[in-house]
């Protein structure tokens, strides 16, 4: 009897290694989640003071934000490799 006992029991080891790969799996999705940026978490062009034209010798495509042909990591909509915005950080 006490050997049938032990066959349907779970082992402390066997409850902890399945908790942990569980909860290992949870927190990478949540990570994968979080780091895909969303269209609708762009900044607007008029919040990102955006200007068609250059300023000071800055200019989107010299910028690290930048995306070519003509797309921005942080401001939405169509982007002038010659415009402008405050949150020009120039490439290195």
């Amino acid at each position: 009897m006490s050997e049938c006992r032990k066959s349907n029991e779970v082992s402390r080891r066997s409850l902890l290694k399945n908790a942990t790969m569980m909860a290992g799996g949870a927190a990478a999705l949540a990570a994968t989640i979080a780091a895909t940026p969303a269209e609708a978490d762009k900044m607007s062009q008029k919040g990102a003071l955006y200007q068609d034209a250059p300023k000071n010798g800055q200019q989107c495509d010299g910028c690290a934000l930048f995306k070519a042909p003509a797309s921005c990591t942080i401001v939405d909509g169509t982007i002038s490799p010659t415009g402008w915005c405050r949150f020009f950080s120039k490439k290195s």
